[in-house]
This record gives C-alpha cells, structure tokens and sequence, in this order.
C-alpha cells in the first residue's frame, strides 16, 4: 500500500481518472438519449430570454387587448388585428360588421394598409395603388382593369380632360393617402408630371411649349400649375390659332370669357410698352384660376403665355374640392366668392401675393432658352 500511494498522487494518474469519469458521463447520457436526438444546446449567454424575443403586447392578456380594440374604429381595429396572429385572435371579429356598412371605414383601413406597404423597388413607388372609386387596392402594372367601376371609368375619362391628359385617379388617390400618413411625396410628384414639351410648326411658323408642376400645400390639397407659351410669328391671334381645351369643367380656350381677355393683352402688347397686364381670370365654381399675358418679341413675333392653377382637394373621395373640378359634383353649382384681391389657389402654390405675380415670371430661364431655340428670327 505505501507504495501505491506516491502512483497516486502523480499527475499522470489524476489525468487518467478525469478521463474515465468523462467518459462515464458520456455514455450514461448516451444511453438515456433516445436514437436520433441530439442533446438540447445551453442558451447563450448573450440571448435574452425567449419571453422578450415577442412583442410585449402579445403577452397581455386578451380581455386587455379586447379592450384596446374597443377603441379603436373599425378601421383601426382591423389595422391592429393584422400585425400579427396573436392580435388577431385575441381581438375577435366584432368589428367587422361595422366596416362592411361603411365605405368610408374601408377607405381608411386601405390607406392604413397602403401607408405599411413596401415600394416596388424597381420603380419606388407602392406597388399597390388606392383607387377610392373602386374601394380598393390595385396592381400597379395592372390597376382595375376590367373590373372597373362605371364611376372609377368616368372619373378617369373627367380628370383626363380637365386636369391633364396624363392624370392618373389611383395615383393621386395613392400620394395623397401617403402625405396624410407622413410620407414625403414630393420625390413621386416631380416623376409623375409630365416632362416639358416644346415644338416648332414650320407650315405655321408657331413655337409652342407645355409644362406641368404638382405640388402639395401646406393645408393638405394638392394643386397642379399648367403652363402653355405660343410664339406667333404674326398677329393677331385669334381662337383658330391655338390648342388649347378646357381649363376646368367651366371655362374654356374657346369660351367668350377666355377669348375676350386673350384680344385684349394683344392689343395691349402691340402697343405702348409691348407688354401686357397680367389678366387673371378666376373661376367662380371651382378653384381654378387662369392668368394670361403677351409680350412683343422682337423679331419673332408675339409671345402668348397661358397658365392656370387648380386645386384638386386632398384626395378623399367626398371631398367637393374634387368634385367640383372634374363636373361630378351632385349638388347644385354655386357661386363661389373670393375676397378682392386674393388669388388664394395661385398664392398657394406660389407662396407669395398673386397680385405682384407677372405672366412670364413662372417660366424658368431653361424652358425660355429653349422656347426661343426653336423660334426662329424671321
């Protein structure tokens, strides 16, 4: 025994006997295993517990969320029942009802739904639009397509005339219902908008330019500044001598009213100074405000300026703003009256007092440039 006992106390042995027991260990738990399982691995010390790994709300218990979506009106509560199963079935169905009966709650929950979406990162824009004729979201690439409502067609068929021949409903619909949620837009307004044009008729001897300018103000309507420029090479003009259709469901280019006050600048370009007052011409059904001018340009010709603002509302579809510019209005037209000397839709848009506004200042010094490139000195 006493020499056995310095063996034990060597290094080597106490070595070998942690081996043994760590191989005892090792196949007792393999025989407790059943075949095919892997032993569970520990938890990090890094992770947090798996009860903070879910949203804290889903921990509630359901009278409490029950109790939250009462609150909340329809379209919220559908809004809140969508972010995740547990919500969902936490806070039942009975808000449902109440949703179907109103289309203005279907309304809001779609703008909900549209204001999460992510953009289609190809043209980044939604990739679902809002068609509040139609009361509901649309493809993109596709929009309503045959299904199409008969008021989302005629609709359409309005803006297309009155506003712009490229307006889109479902997209303005979309900015608009993006803005209300905090989105910045004016990136998707300069990409909507028309880009300039400019052409020279040589049978004619006529240069013409065509710009379009969206932009939303400050109280929430979105307004649109159209500008069309003639350079005639001979006056006077006369309503055979430009294309211009409607500014608005009623005035028009070819209306006395318009007619009237386009003789008029000419007849005061041609003389005196060689340019005419500004002639604001305000609609009184609708906020649209046009304002013509002329000027002599010197060897060219004479310069016509045509541009008109208009207010198109923020979007929602009982909003009278918008009814009343595409002529779908269903009340009786009234006479709007605007208080002596404010310009409301152009100060707007301008931000700054239209009275001080001449009729060439919108133009920039490029579109002027290029106008006058195409103009040829006769």
């Amino acid at each position: 025994m006493e020499s056995i006992r310095p063996l034990l106390a060597t290094p080597t042995f106490v070595l070998a006997l942690v081996l043994l027991l760590a191989l005892a260990f090792a196949l007792a738990f393999a025989m407790d295993t059943p075949a095919g399982h892997q032993l569970p691995r520990p938890p990090s010390l890094n992770s947090p517990p798996p009860s903070l790994n879910s949203p804290p709300i889903t921990m509630l218990p359901t009278e409490i969320i029950q109790h939250i979506a009462s609150f909340l009106p329809p379209s919220g509560a559908a809004s809140f029942a969508s972010t995740c199963l547990c919500i969902r079935l936490a806070a039942g169905t009975q808000y449902l009802s109440a949703l179907r009966a109103s289309r203005t709650e279907i309304l809001a929950l779609l703008e909900l739904l549209l204001a999460d979406a992510p953009n289609n990162p190809i043209v980044n824009f939604p990739s679902r639009l809002l068609c509040a004729d139609c009361a509901r979201l649309i493809p993109i690439y596709i929009g309503c397509g045959a299904s199409a409502t008969s008021v989302f067609r005629k609709t359409w068929d309005l803006s297309t005339r009155y506003i712009v021949s490229s307006f889109s409903p479902p997209i303005f619909y979309t900015i608009m219902a993006m803005h209300r949620h905090g989105h910045q837009c004016d990136e998707l307004l300069s990409r909507i908008a028309p880009p300039t044009t400019t052409r020279y008729t040589s049978s004619s001897g006529i240069a013409s330019q065509h710009t379009v300018h969206y932009r939303i103000a400050t109280t929430g309507p979105l307004l649109i500044r159209t500008q069309v420029t003639y350079i005639f090479p001979r006056p006077p003009l006369d309503d055979r001598e430009h294309t211009l259709g409607s500014f608005c469901h009623h005035i028009g280019g070819k209306t006395e009213r318009f007619s009237t006050t386009m003789k008029l600048v000419q007849t005061e370009a041609l003389s005196g100074t060689g340019r005419s007052q500004p002639k604001f011409i305000d609609c009184n059904y609708c906020r649209t405000t046009v304002l013509v001018g002329a000027r002599k340009l010197r060897g060219r010709g004479i310069g016509l300026f045509i541009t008109w603002w208009k207010d198109l509302g923020d979007g929602r579809p009982a909003d009278e703003t918008w009814t009343d510019q595409i002529g779908l209005s269903t009340r009786p037209e009234k006479w709007r009256h605007v208080r002596h000397g404010t310009i409301p839709v152009v100060e707007a848009f301008e931000g700054q007092n239209a009275r001080y506004l001449d009729f060439d200042e919108v133009m920039t010094r490029a579109d002027w440039k290029e106008l006058l490139r195409l103009s040829p000195i006769q």
